[in-house]
């Protein structure tokens, strides 16, 4: 690499968190997919649907690419996240009185509610005649919107996109190494691509 190149590549981590969180990286949308054809089959489900992967497989970056289309149809999205160790609904009692028929009520981690949970939430929404979007693990019963699917080629990809030109200091050998260890786990793969980068680049 020319000195041009490591200055480049010197100073800042491109697996940084702000370079690699939700929303940072555009969802690849693959097979003629678009958040558009996304947004109108949701539209299509009366605004019900899911959407299935593993862990880290990038379902919080696809809804961030939704998002924009879902409000540009007028709608209100509502967005929350569910956690393993907290008990009840993610939203207030007052947030679900502001429910409206023009409110998508978005929940991710839906699988991480109870059942009792998951029917309260279910009933609220009825009542508000709100729609609902949910990202799991595996199908919960909504319409599956898509099924999020990392491959070792799709992971490549993304990591030349964060990689600065002639940076090579992390390259296809490295990603298919990490893939082969963390599967369709992107964000594992990428943590330890911010390792790789930190150990590599110069001092």
């Amino acid at each position: 690499m020319s000195d041009d190149g490591r200055r480049l590549c010197h100073d800042h981590n491109p697996f940084s968190t702000s370079a690699v969180k939700p929303g940072a990286i555009a969802f690849q949308f693959h097979g003629g997919t678009s958040a558009a054809t996304l947004v109108a089959q949701l539209r299509r489900n009366r605004w019900r649907g899911e959407i299935v992967g593993p862990h880290g497989s990038g379902k919080s970056t696809l809804l961030q690419s939704l998002f924009p289309v879902i409000k540009a149809t007028g709608r209100e999205v509502c967005y929350y996240v569910a956690k393993a160790n907290d008990s009840g609904l993610p939203m207030s009692t007052s947030d679900q009185t502001a429910w409206t028929d023009s409110t998508l009520v978005v929940v991710e981690g839906y699988e991480l509610l109870s059942r009792r949970d998951q029917n309260k939430l279910a009933r609220a929404c009825r009542e508000k005649r709100a729609g609902l979007l949910i990202t799991c693990h595996a199908s919960q019963g909504l319409p599956v919107l898509l099924h999020t699917v990392i491959t070792v080629e799709l992971a490549i990809s993304l990591v030349e996109q964060l990689v600065p030109d002639g940076c090579e200091f992390v390259g296809p050998v490295d990603v298919r190494d990490s893939f082969a260890r963390h599967g369709q786990n992107v964000r594992e793969l990428l943590f330890e691509m911010y390792d790789l980068y930190e150990q590599r680049r110069p001092r």
